[in-house]
């Protein structure tokens, strides 16, 4: 006989995992996009040497694990609907024929192999790399690392069978499908015809590289896998649960911030920053400033330029500038400050490029810079001209995007720093859009992959539906008195760096300290 608890439960909900840099977040997601209860687990990056960035597939898989457990404490698993994946993009898992990690993860912030990048340089320029790639040939993307691995590891190469991201690694573990990624992963590993949609062969086999050892390509909302019983054991799953491929996180963030249509786009302003927007088909930006990954959806392109240090520069000047009597402040401290200061913060200026320059210059040697003091500015102008330095710094990747024929027509802000009541007021009357603070800023990514999940079973018909399921917490317009002090002082910013480059490039060659 069927008791009404059975009778009245339906699967309403989707299972994220989320494998981040600093540790792997499982959370339950209804269908209006609201997150119900979550659980995270931390695990640890090991650095061997100077650039080098490693983690082991199998602890963030065990914390995975240990994430799904806990939140099937609180709800059923009978409710869960699908399950959706994410996590950071273009490292490098290679693994063996039944999916068994071969060597640690080499993470998006490794930058071991430029030998490998002047390697590809030989082989084809860099402004035809960029026109198949949609990216810059860069140490930190998969294609060089699997060619780190096959030069320097070539034991780990020749018995490698996948060239996997981790969402990739856990996707095969939950579902025994190993050797499938999605297409925005597969994008940020340099080694795909972003027009074409499939892995550039010519180019691979041109590199002494087996294109039959990268993974097969699905749309993120795919659903095909399901969980089998040896992950039931580890989880209480049920089995046959779907679970959908998922998507590497940027591309999960984007449909997570609402992105949806040309034009639509989103600030992020976590320790990195970003500004992004979905288009038809990649920017053929003659100076490569731009950075390329394909949607959830397989065909939609997100074109994207990033500032190294958001919030990260932001903690730093917290930390080291804006304190006082030997304490660091508080962030409400430091808002209040910057809110008594006028636009332009009467011409001190910040760069927040304490760890080089991305979008549009990609320059490591450019160094931090604060400037136009005097014994008259005090820490209020500092605070001011810190919110300012990091608007600024993403306000220059739109441009770009701009001059390339691609102007945001909206924006969402998310990520930490959405949460700030001064940098949604900043960053709306610089771009001259009303700028929309997302409900939920730091569960993007989440979102993001249970929009995919969810339209691979129904859940939603499509992308476009599942937009609905996005809103924001408060709106933001320009501010005509604001827009007319940035017309000022912004030109000042943009022509610091090629002031001060030389200088920086100089600095990049001190020995000091040194025998």
């Amino acid at each position: 006989m069927t008791t009404q608890g059975e009778m009245t439960m339906e699967k309403d909900l989707i299972l994220i995992c989320d494998a981040g840099t600093t540790g792997c977040k499982c959370t339950l997601i209804d269908a209006h996009g609201a997150a119900l209860v979550s659980a995270r687990r931390n695990y640890d990056t090991v650095y061997p040497q100077p650039g080098w960035a490693e983690q082991n597939p199998d602890v963030i898989l065990n914390a995975v694990y240990g994430g799904i457990r806990e939140l099937l404490q609180q709800v059923s698993a009978q409710r869960v609907a699908c399950v959706g994946l994410s996590g950071t993009m273009n490292g490098c898992i290679a693994v063996d024929g039944e999916g068994r990690a071969l060597h640690p993860n080499i993470l998006h912030s490794d930058s071991r192999s430029e030998a490998q990048v002047e390697q590809i340089h030989r082989v084809i320029s860099p402004e035809e790399f960029y026109r198949l790639t949609g990216n810059r040939a860069d140490a930190h993307y998969t294609l060089p690392k699997i060619m780190w691995l096959r030069d320097n590891e070539p034991e780990v190469y020749a018995r490698a069978r996948w060239f996997l991201n981790i969402k990739d690694y856990l996707y095969g573990h939950l579902t025994g499908r190993f050797g499938y990624t999605d297409y925005s992963d597969a994008s940020l590993t340099v080694a795909l015809d972003i027009n074409e949609r499939c892995w550039a062969t010519e180019l691979l086999r041109g590199l002494g590289l087996d294109p039959e050892r990268m993974p097969r390509l699905l749309a993120s909302h795919d659903v095909r896998g399901r969980i089998t019983r040896t992950t039931y054991r580890q989880t209480g799953l049920i089995t046959g649960t779907p679970v959908a491929i998922g998507g590497g996180d940027g591309a999960c963030t984007g449909r997570g911030a609402g992105v949806n249509e040309p034009g639509s786009g989103y600030c992020y302003i976590g320790s990195s920053a970003w500004v992004s927007q979905i288009l038809d088909r990649p920017l053929q930006d003659p100076q490569a400033r731009i950075l390329h990954y394909l949607d959830l959806d397989g065909r939609s392109c997100h074109a994207t330029g990033t500032v190294s240090c958001g919030a990260a520069a932001f903690d730093w000047a917290v930390k080291n500038l804006l304190g006082s009597e030997g304490r660091p402040a508080d962030i409400s401290e430091v808002e209040n400050m910057a809110r008594q200061i006028q636009p332009g913060a009467e011409g001190v200026l910040f760069l927040p490029t304490l760890m080089g320059w991305r979008t549009p210059y990609w320059d490591a040697n450019t160094r931090g810079c604060l400037m136009g003091f005097t014994l008259y500015h005090d820490r209020r102008h500092i605070a001011r001209a810190v919110y300012e330095g990091v608007a600024f710094a993403l306000k220059s990747c739109a441009e770009v995007m701009s001059e390339c024929g691609a102007p945001m027509q909206s924006m969402m802000l998310a990520g930490g720093g959405a949460r700030s009541g001064l940098w949604p007021d900043i960053l709306a009357s610089l771009f001259g859009l009303t700028a929309r603070v997302h409900q939920t800023p730091g569960e993007t990514t989440a979102l993001g992959a249970a929009i995919a999940a969810g339209v691979g079973v129904g859940m939603f018909q499509g992308y476009a539906e599942a937009a609905n399921a996005v809103s924001a917490r408060s709106t933001h317009a320009p501010n005509p008195q604001w827009q007319r002090a940035y017309r000022q002082v912004y030109p000042i910013y943009a022509d610091i760096y090629a002031r001060i480059r030389p200088l920086n490039d100089r600095i990049s060659t001190l020995k000091i300290g040194e025998e």
